[in-house]
Order: structure tokens, then C-alpha cells, then sequence
């Protein structure tokens, strides 16, 4: 018998009872909702049933697929497929945004910026691996990169807080690093 469910990831995610709650919160996707986000993230990868039900990467690409949309259109999880060596332009969110790394290793770089700032400063550097759960609160102000330094294809799995028909997406804005500090990268 196959682990790989027919009925798709949000089928299969819709049967994860921290799924269930999180959708049956009311309240305006503050602390307590981020907070859920995680333990929601902490079941849906250690289910195999939902791993096994995400599509097949696409090799030869960065790939972001939508895997569930929130009845009350308050969040989307997404699968992303890295590829060995890419990385997300630095960025914030307008939105809180919860991640999960399901294969392999992800790069997450941190930074500061400065008010009003289009250029930032690295302040950390992290390997997040497979099984780590991390993100920021919608009002955190966090600005970082994310990359896959690994040789094999990564995949994380990130929810979104952010109302779809206000916004395309949940990054706020990109930066650049800093122009005096371009060559200590």
C-alpha cells in the first residue's frame, strides 16, 4: 500500500486538527494567530500522508505552489521547492509568515535596516533544517533572505497570513545590501 494520498494536500490538510483550529480562530491574525501558525506547521510536517501528497518539485526550478487557502481567505500555505544555490531577493512582509523545513537545509540571513532605509546590514546567519519551524509576527519588522546552500533540492512549507484580495503576496519590500559593506558579503 502507497503512502501517497489521491485526494491531494488540502484534502489531506484539512484532516490535521491544528489546521481545523487555526481556521476556527477569530481573531485578526495577531500574536495568537502566528503562534498557531507554528503548531499548525509542527503537524503538517510530521504527517508523511501530506509530505507524500505534495506535488513532485520541479527540478530545474524554484517552484511555489499553493497547497490551502483559508475558507475565510485569511491565510495560504505554500509549498516552496528550492533549487541547490537559490536564494530569495532580502525582504520583509506586510504580514505575519510562519515557515517549515520539510527536505534538506535552508539558509535564512537576517538584517537590519535603518528608518526609511533601502539598503540593509546582515546581522545573523542560520542553517534552518529539516524539521525546524520558524517566521516572524506581522509586526516584527523583520527583513531577511532565505537560500538553499545545499547540494540537493530543498523544500519548506510557509503560511501566509494576509487577506489575498488586499495584496498579491507577502512580501512588503526588497533591499539591498548596504553599498560600503558589498564587499564583506
Amino acid at each position: 500500500m502507497s503512502a501517497r494520498s489521491d485526494a491531494g494536500p488540502a484534502a489531506t490538510m484539512a484532516r490535521i486538527p491544528a489546521l481545523r483550529r487555526l481556521v476556527d480562530l477569530e481573531d485578526d491574525l495577531d500574536d495568537g494567530f502566528f503562534a498557531a501558525a507554528q503548531r499548525t506547521l509542527r503537524e503538517l510536517i510530521a504527517d508523511p500522508a501530506l509530505l507524500a501528497a505534495l506535488p513532485p518539485a520541479d527540478a530545474g526550478g524554484f517552484a511555489r505552489r499553493l497547497l490551502y487557502t483559508d475558507p475565510n481567505e485569511r491565510f495560504g500555505i505554500w509549498a516552496l521547492s528550492w533549487p541547490p544555490g537559490w536564494r530569495t531577493p532580502i525582504h520583509n512582509h506586510h504580514c505575519a509568515c510562519a515557515f517549515a523545513v520539510c527536505r534538506g537545509r535552508i539558509e535564512e540571513v537576517l538584517y537590519a535596516a535603518g528608518p526609511g532605509a533601502g539598503a540593509v546590514e546582515e546581522t545573523a546567519r542560520a542553517l534552518r533544517p529539516s524539521g525546524y519551524v520558524g517566521g516572524a509576527a506581522r509586526e516584527s519588522g523583520i527583513v531577511h533572505g532565505m537560500g538553499n546552500r545545499g547540494a540537493d533540492m530543498a523544500l519548506s512549507i510557509h503560511l501566509y497570513a494576509y487577506q489575498p484580495d488586499r495584496h498579491a503576496d507577502s512580501i512588503d519590500r526588497c533591499f539591498d545590501i548596504r553599498p560600503e559593506l558589498q564587499d564583506r558579503r
